[in-house]
């Protein structure tokens, strides 16, 4: 049966499951792009104010658009996100659904834009890594807390969309991460158990979601991290994952 192998040991699994931040794509990178496009769409369609509003909830540094690791920008799905900017635009002085239509109109364009001019970064070694998992016969796809969209997005950019089956955001789901339902999403859609998947990530938020998911086996790309109530595979990077 294929498999992927971590440090010596061979999980058995059909299906590999990433995450997408972090774990396939530089995030430090995105947040920061992602910081200037959302600043730029909310101050367009809600104004300066409400623009700088969303920048303090969201954990993000006007002058140099520095993202806080453990910000909502970069922890919070989607849909949790959009909270945030639509609190920032109703403290600004309109009504609560006006703020909510603003805020994802805002999201939406901030999305658009990003596609067209960001030029992702691929881990070092992760596309090698991609591609020999495809060629033993895994199935791949991508559950990730932002938008499905942006992640097949960003993955075409980078030349390896097709070795994707699956894109799944939390935009498509009724709860993101450390709710397992993306994992089990992508599992669907993908035609496999869970029983039959791996997912990796490199958040305590992935251990939580991929272990609740019921998946073969969970794989942790950061060793700062205690997981161990959750997972008991811990790598520093993604290229670190052999095909068994």
């Amino acid at each position: 049966m294929t498999g992927v192998s971590v440090n010596g040991e061979i999980i058995n699994c059909k299906l590999v499951l990433f995450d997408l931040d972090g774990t396939l794509v530089d995030k430090e990178n995105r947040n920061t792009v992602l910081a200037k496009t959302r600043y730029k769409a909310i101050t367009k369609r809600a104004g300066n104010e409400a623009a700088k509003r969303w920048a303090e909830l969201s954990g993000v540094t006007l002058n140099t658009f520095k993202v806080n690791e453990d910000g909502p920008l970069s922890r919070a799905p989607r849909k949790e996100d959009l909270i945030v900017a639509a609190t920032a635009i109703w403290l600004n002085g309109l009504n609560w659904f006006q703020a909510k239509e603003l805020a994802a109109e805002a999201y939406t364009a901030a999305d658009e834009e990003q596609s067209q001019s960001y030029e992702s970064r691929l881990v070092e070694g992760a596309e090698k890594l991609l591609r020999t998992m495809k060629k033993s016969g895994l199935v791949l796809g991508i559950a990730t807390n932002g938008s499905g969209k942006t992640a097949r997005e960003i993955m075409a950019l980078n030349g390896v969309d097709t070795l994707f089956d699956v894109f799944t955001g939390a935009d498509e789901v009724a709860e993101g991460k450390p709710k397992p339902d993306m994992i089990l999403e992508g599992c669907r859609r993908a035609g496999f158990d869970p029983c039959d998947a791996v997912y990796v990530g490199d958040e305590i938020v992935d251990a939580i979601a991929g272990n609740a998911a019921g998946v073969a086996g969970v794989i942790v790309l950061n060793r700062r991290l205690d997981v161990s109530k959750y997972s008991k595979y811990v790598l520093d990077s993604v290229v670190d994952i052999k095909v068994g």
